[in-house]
């Protein structure tokens, strides 16, 4: 998963790069990857004592002011969720900063759909689905809305997607501010949510300190501060959420390793999620849900008490399912 960070100039952008980095070092220029912090997949390592414990990963970058020039635009269109960081330091017109860059969003898209829309009337194919599409976003996005309130279908976000358009994809906004800890404004809240987006409240300057304490005093210190958790941890499970993402497990002497998967995935998507063989040759899947496994984490205990559920393709997976696919190729 690629995360774009993005924003005005002074917004403290690069500063929560660095924090999400763990380094005031950290190089703004070059993609960040970290490890996606799940305490299941520990457990898990701890029982198997795996050569590999594999967990998810997200990619960060830094998009450099301005942000949204045609120069930047290839890496906001590359990620798959945009982070906009609005400095609310001194409570300014954040909400004019989060229009004014909404505005340049839907212009962008404006520019390119209507580029389209002129090829295809040229061609003849003025009145296919594609060009009936943008024609109703066209007159949806003069309104001012962004794409991603539209609430679009399967099929229509597929004739989309070759476009990477910029106010469709899943928006959180980040309000930089100091607090103890940090509560966004109310009106911010409203607005954001009026466009489809997740606000967070994040001190960037008091995350990038926490980068210079010791990681086993960091909880203690982010508690004592007010928080439950780092803006890593919070800015990963507000993409997660974003993106309709869950996440299954594999298990064993080779590797254990996290999954993520689109909720509402089937056990045969997940078996080609591991490897495309397994959905060829899938025969069934042995699921264990996590919190049973973590109460007995044995598979023969659990297969002798009835535990263990043998699904089929159709199976839909659940968040912290551990699975073993059967397969014949």
């Amino acid at each position: 998963m690629k995360i774009a960070l993005a924003g005005k100039p002074g917004c403290g952008r690069s500063t929560l790069f660095r924090a999400l980095a763990g380094s005031v070092d950290a190089d703004t220029g070059k993609p960040l990857t970290v490890k996606v912090p799940d305490r299941r997949l520990d457990f898990l390592e701890s029982i198997h004592n795996p050569k590999k414990n594999t967990h998810a990963s997200v990619v960060f970058f830094d998009v450099p002011s301005p942000s949204f020039s045609t120069k930047n635009l290839a890496l906001i269109k590359n990620a798959a969720v945009l982070t906009v960081v609005l400095d609310n330091y001194a409570l300014g017109d954040t909400i004019n900063d989060f229009r004014e860059i909404e505005s340049e969003l839907i212009l962008n898209d404006m520019a390119l759909c209507e580029k389209r829309l002129a090829r295809l009337t040229k061609e003849s194919r003025g009145t296919s689905r594609e060009a009936i599409l943008l024609a109703k976003l066209l007159k949806r996005m003069e309104d001012g809305s962004p794409l991603r309130i539209l609430g679009l279908d399967e099929g229509e976000t597929g004739i989309l997607a070759p476009y990477a358009l910029l106010s469709l994809k899943p928006l959180i906004v980040v309000s930089n501010r100091m607090g103890d800890p940090v509560t966004p404004d109310d009106a911010l809240s409203g607005i954001v949510l009026e466009h489809c987006g997740t606000l967070l409240g994040i001190d960037t300057g008091f995350e990038l300190e926490l980068t210079e304490i010791e990681e086993n005093e960091q909880k203690q210190f982010l508690e004592s501060m007010g928080y439950s958790s780092s803006s890593l941890s919070r800015l990963i499970k507000a993409a997660y959420s974003a993106l309709d993402l869950i996440v299954f497990f594999t298990m064993g002497k080779d590797e254990t390793r996290a999954w993520p998967i689109r909720k509402g995935a089937t056990a045969l998507k997940a078996a080609g999620t591991i490897h495309s063989d397994l959905a060829r040759g899938f025969i069934r899947a042995v699921v264990i849900p996590y919190n049973l496994y973590y109460e007995c984490p044995d598979k023969i205990l659990l297969k002798e008490k009835g535990k263990l559920s043998i699904e089929g393709k159709d199976y839909i997976i659940k968040d912290g399912d551990i699975i073993e696919i059967r397969f014949n190729v």
